[in-house]
């Protein structure tokens, strides 16, 4: 590919832009291989030129700006709580609403045939034991929470065996941690699980906070992987998805046509790795959270209905987070939080 040398002018004016519109960047089509086929793919590397630096600049300043946002003193500690403090109740709604979904998930997954994803096809051996996994785990979510979390975490690391590494690489963040979640939640929606806590003279407040904390990680890490796997590493597969919905690169309309499709999907890959590490890290607040509630929201209304099946546990997920989670600097204003 030619590199294209702008004028430093016009290159500030690319990266001042890039501050504003990494608020509209879409890792929500995280999963591209819903929409494209495995080896349909063009075998094309990320562009090495000034946009690509200014856009690979901006969007790692996220991560600086988070930084300083936790740690500066300069900020307003009304605004630091604000965005930080846990909003909690003894009763853990949206926690139930999850399992909700999960359940629906897995039900829809009967219905169409699939097995937990729509790129994840066991061979025919194998396809009736799929069908009794999922139908299984919605039954045991009855008796026991904590009880289907430990097998979804099971089934999670068996992808590894059942399926391509870098294909089960894609959902193993994702399942695992829901699975440990599931765990962690159970003693606080079911009598079964709080008996079993309790013997084991554990507090369900405390296994409720690192349910909490657990999927925090376990969204960080898919993002990571998602950004790093099939955006910068494989940016193939991507670009042929971006080619088809040209409407998803938005900078053309910001008056940024020299960002070529190419520079968008090396724009969205180190977007998702920079959120990934800052909900890892623990630095994400709820300006994060609620950006990434817009960003999946967006891309459902764009992507349709096959999106929202997907992505319907990270919309629940999400909202725990922007109620319940706090960033490190919160530890007491937490501990008030859960009694």
């Amino acid at each position: 590919m030619k590199r294209m040398k702008l004028p430093r002018g016009k290159a500030w004016l690319i990266i001042a832009a890039c501050l504003t519109s990494l608020c509209l960047s879409t890792p929500g089509y995280a999963h591209v291989r819903w929409f494209i086929p495995d080896g349909t793919n063009p075998d094309v590397n990320l562009p090495f030129d000034l946009i690509a630096l200014a856009l690979t600049v901006t969007t790692l300043s996220l991560f600086t700006l988070a930084v300083l946002f936790t740690r500066i003193t300069v900020v307003p500690q009304s605004l630091k709580v604000g965005l930080t403090r846990p909003v909690v109740t003894s009763h853990p709604w949206l926690w139930y609403f999850l399992v909700l979904i999960l359940n629906c998930y897995l039900a829809i997954n009967l219905l169409q045939g699939e097995f937990l994803a729509p790129n994840l096809t066991l061979s025919p051996q194998l396809a009736l034991y799929g069908v009794i996994i999922q139908a299984a785990a919605i039954v045991l979510m009855a008796i026991s929470v904590s009880l289907t979390g430990v097998a979804v975490v099971i089934t999670s690391l068996a992808l590894l065996l059942f399926f391509p590494f870098f294909i089960a690489l894609d959902y193993l963040f994702e399942f695992l941690f829901v699975g440990l979640a599931l765990v962690f939640i159970g003693p606080s929606l079911n009598r079964n699980d709080y008996s079993l806590c309790k013997s084991l003279g554990q507090n369900k407040n405390q296994w409720r906070r690192t349910a909490v904390h657990l999927i925090r990680i376990g969204l960080g890490l898919q993002l990571l992987e998602l950004g790093i796997h099939n955006k910068l590493m494989l940016p193939g597969m991507a670009l042929a998805f971006i080619d088809q919905n040209e409407y998803y690169n938005f900078f053309p309309l910001l008056n940024l046509p020299q960002i070529s499709n190419l520079h968008f999907v090396l724009f969205v890959g180190v977007s998702e790795t920079v959120i990934g590490l800052l909900l890892i890290a623990n630095l994400a607040n709820r300006i994060i959270y609620a950006l990434l509630l817009a960003i999946f929201t967006t891309t459902f209304l764009l992507s349709g209905w096959d999106e929202l099946v997907g992505h319907m546990p990270i919309f629940i997920i999400l909202f725990i987070l922007l109620l319940e989670a706090g960033s490190s600097d919160s530890e007491q204003v937490r501990r008030r939080a859960w009694p």
